[in-house]
Order: C-alpha cells, then sequence, then structure tokens
C-alpha cells in the first residue's frame, strides 16, 4: 500500500540528516557559558501523566509570575535553571489537555523529580459523542480552511532555534530573526512560502573527538512543511482518512475556547510509517487549533530511509522517535501560525563496537509579529532553500551588535526567554 501524501509532510526536505566522519571540530565554548551554580539552581525532572503514568512530551515548565521557562523533551523529561532571586518562586506544570500543577522551588530537589500532571479533558457524554464523528469533524474543517485562515498572504517574524545533542550533551545550536512570507491558505499549497534569514549566531560545542558530524538540512523550513493546515499531509489530507483509526477523546478549555480533542493512529493492516497523535479542533467553527503528533511506533524503522541522507557504510542507525508540536492562534476572525516545535531522535552504532551513542535534533520556532498590511514577498533567489544547511549558513548573517549583552547563546533557555531579551531589538525591527 503506498499514497502520494507520505512523501509531502515530514519527509519532503527539512528533516534530513548527513552523518559523515568529522574530520576537525571547532573549539567547544567555555563551559560557564552553560551553566552557572553561582547564579542558579538546575532543576531535573520527569513530567508524567498522572492516570496512564506515561511520559509527557513537550510539556511546559515555567517560574510562576515569570517568562522564564522550557519544555520537556521526547522522554518528558526536563532541566530548568531557577535564578537564585526566585528560589522562592513556584515551578508550574503544564500542557494542552492537562491541569497545570505547581510545585515551590524549594521542594524539589536538583536531579530526580517526577512530577504528575492530571488529564483536564472533559469526557462528553454518551449522546453526544455519537453525533460527532471524528471523520467528519476533520473533514469539515478541511472545508473550513479558506474561510477560518488568512486569505491573503502576510509578512512574519519569528525566532527560530536549532540543536543538536549527543547523549546529554550539546554539540551545536544555532539561532536566528526569521522573515517569513506565508501565502494565503486558499489552497493545499506551500511552494509559495518563503524564508530569510534577518540575524543569525551560533555556537559549537564539538570536541576533537567526536567521530561523526551530524547535519540539520532545512530546519526553518518546518515553517512551511510542519503547517499542517496548509500541508494536509498524511494527517489532515481527506485520502488519508481510510488508513487511521480516530477517536473523539472528549472537550478541553484551550485559550479560554472550548476545544474538541481528537486522537488518531495509523491501522495496523498500514504497511507504511505514518503517525500518531492529538488533533485540537475550535469547537466553535472547527479550526485547527493545534497538532501533537509523532511517528507511529507501527512502522517506525521504515521511516528512517527518508530522514537519513547520507551515513557512513559502517554506522547502523535506529530511529527512537520523531515527535512534532504545533499551534495557531486566532487574531481577530483569523488563525495564524504560531508555534512549532520538532525533535528527532536517534541511536547510532558502529559496527563491531559496544557502545552506542543517542542524538537529538530539534528545532523550534516561535512567532513574534504578524504583519497583514506591509507585505513583500522575498526575492526567490534570497530565499532559505531546502537543501541548505542552516548552522552553516547562519554565520553569513552574524551581527554581534544587535545581540549585544546577550550575544551567549544559552541552549537550555526557552525561546520565550531569549525573544523576551530582545524585545527591544525586535521592536525597532518592525
Amino acid at each position: 500500500m503506498k499514497t502520494k501524501f507520505f512523501y509531502k509532510i515530514i519527509f519532503a526536505g527539512f528533516l534530513m540528516l548527513f552523518v559523515s566522519f568529522s574530520s576537525n571540530a571547532s573549539a567547544a565554548t567555555p563551559a560557564n557559558a552553560l551553566s552557572d551554580t553561582t547564579h542558579y539552581i538546575s532543576v531535573r525532572g520527569i513530567v508524567i501523566n498522572s492516570e496512564t503514568h506515561s511520559p509527557i512530551v513537550f510539556a511546559s515548565i515555567f517560574i510562576e509570575g515569570t517568562k522564564i521557562g522550557t519544555v520537556s523533551n521526547s522522554n518528558g523529561k526536563f532541566l530548568i535553571k531557577v535564578p537564585l532571586k526566585y528560589k522562592n518562586k513556584k515551578l508550574g506544570f503544564s500542557s494542552i489537555g492537562f491541569n497545570p500543577n505547581y510545585i515551590p522551588v524549594s521542594q524539589l530537589n536538583k536531579t530526580s523529580n517526577k512530577v504528575y500532571v492530571k488529564p483536564a479533558i472533559v469526557p462528553l457524554k454518551e449522546v453526544v459523542i455519537r453525533h460527532l464523528n471524528p471523520v467528519h469533524l476533520l473533514s469539515s474543517a478541511v472545508d473550513r480552511i479558506p474561510e477560518n485562515y488568512s486569505d491573503k498572504p502576510v509578512m512574519m517574524t519569528g525566532f527560530y532555534r536549532e540543536s543538536i545533542r549527543k547523549n546529554k550533551k550539546y554539540l551545536s545550536v544555532a539561532e536566528a530573526i526569521l522573515n517569513i512570507y506565508k501565502s494565503a491558505y486558499t489552497r493545499n499549497n506551500i511552494s509559495n512560502d518563503r524564508v530569510t534569514i534577518y540575524k543569525g549566531r551560533k555556537a559549537q560545542y564539538a570536541k576533537k573527538r567526536d567521530t561523526l558530524a551530524v547535519k540539520f538540512q532545512g530546519g526553518p523550513l518546518s515553517l512551511s512543511y510542519l503547517d499542517i493546515v496548509k500541508n494536509n499531509g498524511d494527517i489532515l489530507s481527506k485520502d488519508i482518512y481510510p488508513y487511521y483509526n480516530y477517536q473523539v477523546d472528549g472537550v478541553i478549555m484551550l485559550n479560554n475556547r472550548e476545544t474538541y480533542v481528537i486522537s488518531f493512529n495509523q491501522k495496523d493492516t498500514v504497511q507504511l510509517p505514518l503517525f500518531k497523535g492529538k488533533i485540537y479542533l475550535d469547537a466553535q467553527n472547527l479550526a485547527v487549533a493545534g497538532l501533537e503528533v509523532e511517528i507511529s511506533p507501527i512502522h517506525m524503522q521504515k521511516a528512517l530511509n527518508y530522514i537519513i541522507r547520507k551515513k557512513p557504510a559502517g554506522l547502523k542507525a535506529h530511529l527512537l522517535g520523531v515527535y512534532i508540536l504545533v499551534k495557531y492562534r486566532k487574531i481577530g476572525n483569523k488563525w495564524y501560525l504560531n508555534y512549532l516545535r520538532s525533535e528527532t531522535d536517534l541511536k547510532f552504532k558502529w559496527k563491531k563496537k559496544l557502545f552506542h551513542s543517542d542524538y537529538t535534533i530539534t528545532a523550534e520556532t516561535a512567532i513574534t509579529n504578524i504583519d497583514t498590511k506591509n507585505v513583500i514577498k522575498p526575492k526567490y533567489s534570497e530565499r532559505f532553500k531546502p537543501n541548505e544547511i542552516f548552522s552553516e549558513k547562519v554565520s553569513n548573517f552574524a551581527d554581534p551588535n544587535f545581540w549585544g549583552a546577550n550575544n551567549v547563546i544559552e541552549p537550555e533557555t526557552s525561546i520565550q526567554t531569549a525573544i523576551k531579551k530582545l524585545r527591544k531589538k525586535l521592536q525597532k525591527k518592525k
């Protein structure tokens, strides 16, 4: 069984890894750029669903009353650095569909916290569920895309970050302010979207003993590939519905709006590597408010060929998971892309060698501004291209004066915190 959609969404060019021998590594960043126990308290742990006892992917962890926060990884684990001036505050733990849990920093240890959050989904009455056919809801949501989303091009500003981590240590982190041209949502077409880099920077932490160079291709284009509303692909395309099992789980309050939760997973009879996850539909107008998606474990290893573009012959690769979070927000009577995050987990092992290494490739973008009036489509030659590697290109847009006092990349700090520090620069850009 084969569909034309499978190759359009995640494996269409941005989640491509080049794995090769590393002949020379960049100098490592001083250790004090990553940790400073004089000014911070490091808190580690895992966020867990209190009912299923399963880890919660991409849960938000934040210091109450501040904009400092981070997210849990694909295993539900987190690390947050709490400035000493906030040691008497509480840490908040939340995720879509869960009630937030607040715990005083003083009650948490440094290494092994287990934080439980309770699902906030309100089950629908049986008689109501019978009238809520999930496939019908999704089909109606697709039909309403032209009226729920912008029918005109808009300009967006986004803060983008991508990182590559080996085991628990970062090898590279790169960040940029992006100019994003988003074409109208009048058709299922991403080819007219364009992304350019405004300002960028990177930090390298690789050591000379690192024998592999893992490179991430096309990262900023996740703004197009993972915009599931525009790029329906293997999740929202109507032709793909027969390949999945769907279920309406209930209703949650998302941004003070009633929201349907539809869970899905590929059918056991489907031999392609497809997806599982949750789709959040606004109950009032059936706009897609968000998605939490991962590659279904049923045929996960079949997806490996679409993720790794090149690797040495003696290196074995094992895909541990691909996890995606997409959020939209309503402004006026239209919905706009608001936040994207993807994480790819892989295991590499050389033949005839005992030990293996786990790599985590993360990319996330937060939209900081939307302009519906001053819309200028970037030149075709200036666009970020699918075959380009962001970490290699970003140095061409370096500007120490722009970053100012915030010229050190802190990979474990949330991009929301980074945006807060750069607020004046971003306002000046507008």
